[in-house]
């Protein structure tokens, strides 16, 4: 008796380049509020298109996490009776992050250090997510990175039917 099913491996993979507007505008934001990384966020907490330092940019699950406490916190504000939510920020010792709206669809996640004012990057972010709407609305596609090595070349993540159980 087959003890899994017959479930076909699945692959997760963002479309292609589309000429680096989003990343251009990410890169942007990090030259100007001396942001360490800039992500642009899919509600669905995946990477849509990044730009600064390498060895900050996760694949997996940070943004997923990142989206996930931006809509908690969103929510508490709003049973406190808060309606306008402008963005979350945490603070660290070394590294702080600020995760704000670029639309219904869409945030943009600034990792920052010590030497960058949070006052600057909203101001920066909030710039930002207008040049970022511009470019989502002229169509930009997902920009994956690079893939770096020991990364899945074709995409986030790969999921084969080993995963999943027998039904």
């Amino acid at each position: 008796m087959e003890s899994r099913n017959a479930m076909p491996d699945l692959r997760f993979s963002a479309p292609g380049q589309s000429g680096g507007a989003l990343r251009t505008a990410l890169g942007g934001h990090c030259a100007q509020a001396d942001v360490a990384y800039a992500a642009l966020l899919e509600e669905s907490g995946v990477v849509f298109s990044d730009a600064g330092d390498e060895s900050i940019r996760d694949h997996g699950e940070t943004a997923a996490l990142a989206v996930g406490a931006f809509h908690a916190t969103q929510e508490v504000a709003r049973r406190l009776g808060e309606t306008a939510f402008e963005g979350l920020s945490h603070e660290g010792r070394t590294r702080h992050f600020y995760i704000s709206p670029v639309d219904e669809r869409f945030l943009l996640l600034s990792v920052f250090g010590n030497g960058t004012k949070l006052a600057i990057v909203r101001a920066s972010a909030t710039r930002a997510a207008a040049a970022l709407r511009q470019c989502l609305a002229e169509g930009a596609a997902a920009e994956s990175p690079a893939p770096s090595r020991g990364t899945n070349p074709e995409g986030d993540f790969h999921i084969t039917s080993d995963y999943f159980l027998a039904v």
